[in-house]
């Protein structure tokens, strides 16, 4: 299951497990993202290529208005996938 909070100011809180199964439930939520964000995984279980694809649409439509996605307290078996794909610095994960 997966779960995402939007919350006004930016921040993006994210549950559970974004794979292909669940990915299309946060479409349209990532595409509703305007601004600069911050998107809180310490919750976040497991991604999949279809989430990591969703996060990487997000990111470029973001940075070509100027504006950052930044991943923060990301769950070690996520921040591991994401390394593993390259994405961890992209993403701003320290």
């Amino acid at each position: 299951m997966f779960e995402l909070r939007v919350e006004p100011d930016g921040q993006v809180f994210v549950a559970g497990r974004l794979d292909a199964a669940e990915s299309h439930r946060a479409v349209s939520a990532f595409q509703g993202l305007r601004g600069p964000t911050t998107m809180d995984c310490s919750q976040l279980e497991y991604i999949s290529s279809a989430g990591i694809a969703l996060l990487m649409e997000t990111y470029q439509r973001l940075s070509d208005g100027g504006h950052v996605l930044r991943l923060v307290q990301v769950a070690p078996k996520v921040r591991l996938i994401l390394e593993l794909a390259g994405l961890a610095r992209l993403l701003g994960i320290s």
